[in-house]
């Protein structure tokens, strides 16, 4: 089995890039062009969100319909998606670190699994459902 086979480890790839641009954006932002701390936190989501979006779409689920209307319900419903499981995260995080005082590096990477399985799950039964696998193109 390739790795184009396997829409998981695709995922976690383009996953990890996402989560570079995040932080490199956020650095950017925050750090060299003196913009503060809320509104970059706030763009560099919308552009790794932006990118996870795209790359979710026409590489790890292959889902590849050219109707204007349907990327625009999808980009909605991407970012709605996006945006509630960033809530999970911060409940883990709030819960875990504020509430137990656990360890928050150890929270922080068990949520963000907990997160990117929830992402993963959204993206493959909901945003890009129907997509043909990559058996169905050979």
């Amino acid at each position: 089995m390739s790795l184009k086979d396997n829409d998981f480890l695709v995922y976690c790839v383009f996953g990890f890039m996402a989560t570079a641009v995040n932080m490199l954006s956020y650095e950017l932002l925050f750090r060299l062009a003196g913009m503060p701390n809320v509104p970059a936190v706030a763009l560099s989501w919308v552009l790794a969100v932006t990118f996870a979006f795209f790359t979710n779409k026409f590489i790890v689920f292959r889902h590849e319909e050219g109707k204007k209307k349907s990327l625009v319900s999808q980009l909605g419903f991407f970012y709605l998606c996006r945006a509630a499981s960033g809530l999970v995260d911060v409940v883990i995080m709030f819960v875990s670190v504020d509430i137990f005082a656990l360890n928050h590096t150890v929270w922080k990477f068990i949520s963000n699994l907990a997160v990117g399985v929830c992402n993963y799950l959204a993206g493959k039964f909901f945003i890009f459902r129907g997509k043909k696998t990559i058996r169905e193109y050979r």
